[in-house]
């Protein structure tokens, strides 16, 4: 009877999926975004996506988006120092750049524990944009 049970109470286990859902892993997003955007001094930031809406990505999942420009305060006024400036503060909360191209200027970082990715660019000067997005995740 004991042995029915745990077994029981393990398989009802392991039909949830491990790691957040959309909404929670887009809490975490907004949060880092908004850190930075304190952390950095930024000036003239407008949030260019609001999130807050489920985007369908297949089986019942979905991914949530949130995005920001503003200009940089940072005394250096290249593009390549803005997005070095950003990854560095990102980097502080657990991000980790897995690509860099100082030609475009573009990064990509992700936090893998929280299931986000931000994509920081910088077109001029002291310039930059933020597309952040969660993985593909459960609903609730």
């Amino acid at each position: 009877m004991i042995v029915a049970l745990g077994i029981l109470a393990l398989g009802a286990c392991s039909s949830d999926l491990p790691g957040p859902t959309v909404a929670q892993a887009e809490v975490t997003l907004k949060a880092d975004i908004d850190w930075l955007m304190k952390l950095i001094h930024a000036k003239d930031v407008k949030v260019t996506n609001e999130g807050g809406r489920n985007i369908p990505c297949g089986e019942g999942k979905s991914r949530r988006t949130y995005g920001v420009i503003g200009v940089s305060t940072y005394s250096l006024d290249d593009p390549v120092s803005t997005l070095n400036m950003l990854a560095g503060g990102l980097i502080k909360r657990g991000y980790k750049v897995v690509s860099a191209d100082p030609a475009t200027p573009r990064d990509e970082l992700v936090k893998t524990e929280s299931y986000v990715r931000v994509v920081t660019t910088s077109p001029k000067d002291k310039n930059f944009a933020l597309a952040g997005e969660t993985e593909c995740l459960k609903n609730s």
